[in-house]
């Protein structure tokens, strides 16, 4: 996957999708999507399967 992170500075792939009722959805890593995931009214959903991006500890830096 060579999607990256939406997140303004952020160089991470992309791991989460993220659902959000007030804007179009989203691609974030995995860090910026446990975060705004805990938002009220979004839905956070992994992308792939997520083995080389969750289990590994890749960062992407």
């Amino acid at each position: 996957m060579d999607r990256k992170c939406a997140e303004e500075g952020c160089g991470r792939p992309a791991a989460v999708e993220l659902h959000l009722p007030w804007a179009d959805n989203r691609l974030v890593c995995a860090a910026h999507g446990r975060v705004l995931g805990r938002e009220d009214g979004v839905v956070a959903d992994p992308v792939g399967d997520g083995s080389s991006l969750l289990e590994n500890g890749e960062d992407g830096e």
